[in-house]
């Protein structure tokens, strides 16, 4: 609860989330978007943390069906009554971006317009429907009918090639590039207030206590007070550009297409203006807790990140010298926020298991003993510094060969005794899949099945072992 005993932000979306039964959204759909005879049918329910989404079926047609939480509604709603004052709202910002994008080479989805309801100055429908809180229910909600963007979610890939990370950072990068096209003098809502904005970092301390663990609530009240410290208090974050993000790059609204190379990006429920780093310490967090980053190679997959957004943007030296503490940032609000969100809804198993990788990639980047830290933050800023390394507008597949290395596991090899971290990362190399997904080198329109490099010999000798990771550490 906020200081003054009002809900916070994120209480009230909480309280306000969408609750709309399959028939609550048919009724809905139809009723708005459906022409007469057409008939609606939920594809499947989609992954959403604020708001309801569906992909629905119009008559052989396929739309994704946005509910709004109550908080983007009611802000909407207030606002579009009086003239021209519903620019102020989020709803609004999140239209007026998706069309700017898809007039300047990014693929998203756009808002379609009711057949039945026309009194609204953007493509929506406001309809009755049930929100968690019963207290607040039934609850006036936006509703919004988009199209089809053609693709699979990044996540729905089971054995991601590392390349398509890069991929995916280049595709930020130009996203990024877009955005800052945006005359922002008209979108009020993109200098909002939101929680999951990584400059309002300190106001996690109201989240804490919803953490159980004690050691994981230091880990992230450590995280806090570095960020107080090394950017607020020391004035650094006064020198990050700022420009309008994403907010939300991860790989549940990433698009890939039959190739594994990205087509698309959705869900600008987070943007808002702010510093331009955090765009990529966000997508590097998440891209930590991909597939491929959950197969031991969290750390590999954000610096492929990093190569492919840095093959399209210069980041500047501040923005790289605290990209490890905002992943860190990000990181610890997922999964302080998450922890919140499961004591709001306990029946919720699935925040808890989404967390859990959460809370391992906080803890291999940052954990408990400031020593280790200092070191590990040490090796990833020249890690980082490598990943940079690559020329700009590079086009095709991006190499990332020489980012291709497992996360350090049970024995710190970065301040440990090497011989016992040798020991640790033969056991990790033999422990490697099999096989792994890579893009096929000179025939792009192929995916091949190859056995890496390093699990051709089970017999690699310390010495080799020892020099590899002298030569990646470096």
């Amino acid at each position: 609860m906020a200081a003054n005993d009002e809900p916070s932000d994120e209480e009230m979306r909480k309280r306000l989330l969408p609750n709309p039964s399959d028939e609550d959204l048919i009724a809905a759909v139809t009723e708005s978007f459906a022409k007469p005879g057409q008939k609606v049918s939920i594809v499947k329910k989609l992954e959403s943390y604020d708001d309801k989404n569906f992909w629905v079926d119009i008559d052989g047609t396929h739309y994704l069906a946005k509910c709004h939480n109550g908080v983007e509604s009611n802000d909407f709603i207030n606002l579009y009554t009086e003239e021209s004052a519903h620019e102020k709202s989020v709803i609004y910002l999140q239209t007026a971006i998706m069309k700017h994008l898809n007039e300047n080479g990014i693929t998203t989805s756009l808002p379609q317009s009711p057949i039945n309801d026309h009194e609204l100055p953007i493509p929506a429908s406001i309809h009755e429907m049930p929100v968690h809180s019963e207290d607040d229910s039934p609850c006036d909600l936006v509703l919004r009918l988009f199209s089809w963007v053609p693709g699979r979610t990044m996540d729905s890939v089971k054995m991601l090639p590392l390349e398509a990370l890069a991929d995916a950072g280049r595709y930020l990068g130009k996203l990024s590039g877009a955005l800052s096209s945006i005359d922002t003098s008209k979108l009020a809502a993109c200098k909002r207030y939101h929680q999951w904005d990584g400059k309002n970092t300190r106001d996690l301390k109201g989240f804490v206590q919803y953490v159980d663990d004690p050691t994981r609530k230091s880990m992230v009240e450590s995280v806090i007070a570095a960020f107080e410290e090394e950017l607020i208090d020391s004035k650094e974050a006064e020198k990050l550009p700022v420009g309008l993000i994403h907010a939300d790059f991860n790989d549940a609204n990433i698009l890939l297409d039959e190739h594994c190379f990205v087509s698309g990006v959705i869900d600008f429920g987070d943007t808002v203006e702010s510093w331009r780093v955090l765009d990529l310490s966000v997508a590097m967090a998440y891209a930590m807790l991909t597939t491929y980053g959950k197969m031991n190679r969290g750390i590999s997959a954000a610096a492929a990140f990093l190569r492919g957004y840095s093959s399209v943007c210069t980041l500047t030296d501040e923005e790289l010298r605290h990209l490890v503490l905002l992943i860190a940032c990000r990181l610890s609000c997922s999964v302080t926020l998450g922890a919140y969100s499961y004591k709001q809804a306990p029946e919720n198993h699935y925040l808890l298991l989404h967390a859990k990788p959460g809370w391992d990639a906080l803890g291999m980047i940052w954990g408990t003993d400031v020593g280790r830290r200092q070191e590990m933050r040490t090796i990833l800023d020249k890690i980082f510094e490598q990943a940079c390394s690559t020329k700009k507008g590079e086009t095709g597949v991006i190499d990332c060969s020489d980012l291709s290395f497992p996360d350090p596991q049970v024995v710190d090899p970065f301040g440990g005794n090497e011989d016992d971290a040798i020991q640790q990362e033969t056991k990790t190399e033999l422990a490697r899949p099999a096989s792994t997904v890579t893009r096929t080198f000179g025939n792009e329109d192929k995916m091949s099945t190859t056995r890496p490099a390093s699990s051709l010999s089970v017999s690699r000798n310390e010495d080799t072992i020892r020099q590899g990771r002298r030569n990646r550490l470096a």
